[in-house]
């Protein structure tokens, strides 16, 4: 009884000149079908990519070549500014041209993204975020794109606000001490001159509450001594 061949049973030898007559779509899906073949075939060369990127298969499913992970990517792994005239598919500087994640994640020795770019995707506006230094969507204030997301930039208007807040409820205790200082010096002194530099200040309620935590603490560690 004879038994069925398959592919995987043919001298590595054979497996190469198929490999060497297939285009770059032939290599991906025969590099597809196991882990032997991912190992022992060779991966399309950027060459080989950038004409992959150029056949009919490659323009109906609007592929892109990287320079970097050597990978056919969507069109929306790209940069609007890397797929339009000079980096387009026929552009003269399309071999120069890299995807998102590998822009955002360079390998050693490269220049490409850095916190702070502003990165169009499919007309939507992106920022490496400067605090959180992840890709999300930019903010636009007084027509100027900030370099923080839209996440951060409320959290930090969040933080604001509430600084204001903090500030605005200092300063009205301030003045309700004022008064009170005021006050105790009227009935230690009778009238009192409007500026308060001329008499020596009285403690406030909060100033007496601090002192009294003060106390309590160096009579706690003199007992530790």
């Amino acid at each position: 009884m004879s038994q069925s061949i398959t592919i995987r049973d043919l001298p590595a030898e054979i497996l190469h000149i198929i490999a060497q007559n297939l285009d770059a779509f032939g290599l991906i899906r025969l590099r597809r079908t196991c882990r032997d073949f991912r190992e022992s075939i060779p991966s399309p060369t950027h060459r080989e990519l950038i004409d992959a990127e150029r056949t009919e298969f490659g323009f109906q499913n609007d592929l892109y070549a990287c320079r970097d992970c050597l990978k056919l990517r969507p069109r929306a792994k790209f940069g609007d500014n890397m797929v339009k005239k000079k980096k387009a598919k026929f552009g003269y500087d399309a071999v120069n041209r890299w995807c998102v994640d590998c822009g955002i994640n360079p390998r050693p020795g490269t220049n490409r993204y850095t916190a702070g770019n502003h990165i169009r995707i499919l007309g939507e506006t992106l920022v490496i975020c400067m605090r959180c230094r992840k890709l999300r969507a930019a903010v636009l204030e007084e027509g100027t794109w900030l370099h923080d997301c839209q996440t951060c930039r409320y959290a930090r208007a969040t933080e604001e606000r509430d600084a204001y807040e903090r500030a605005r409820r200092e300063m009205i205790q301030l003045r309700v001490e004022q008064a009170e200082r005021r006050a105790r010096r009227r009935e230690l002194w009778g009238s009192v001159p409007d500026s308060d530099t001329l008499l020596p200040p009285s403690p406030t309620s909060s100033e007496l509450f601090l002192e009294m935590l003060q106390a309590e603490f160096s009579h706690d560690w003199a007992d530790q001594l």
